[in-house]
């Protein structure tokens, strides 16, 4: 599996692999699922394993998961802004 981080906003990256897209989220050098609530990680050092946290739901087209990812960020922005 060819996984590659397309883009990176705060803790979380945008993954494609193949024609398909997902979020994810990097915290301790790990990478954990931010779909359905699902918490599991893996090591940040192999993304080759990805399927391990992601299974074929999480996967998605570009535009919907670039949108999701925007989203994120955005709250994200919005949260730290608020916090300071």
């Amino acid at each position: 599996m060819n996984v590659i981080i397309i883009e990176e906003q705060g803790t979380h990256l945008l993954i494609g692999c193949d024609d398909r897209f997902a979020v994810v989220e990097r915290r301790n050098n790990r990478l954990y699922n931010c779909h359905d609530g699902k918490r599991d990680s893996i090591p940040l050092s192999d993304l080759s394993i990805i399927a391990k946290v992601l299974d074929q739901h999480d996967w998605t087209d570009q535009a919907t998961a670039q949108a999701a990812f925007d989203k994120v960020h955005t709250r994200w922005t919005d949260l730290s802004e608020h916090m300071r």
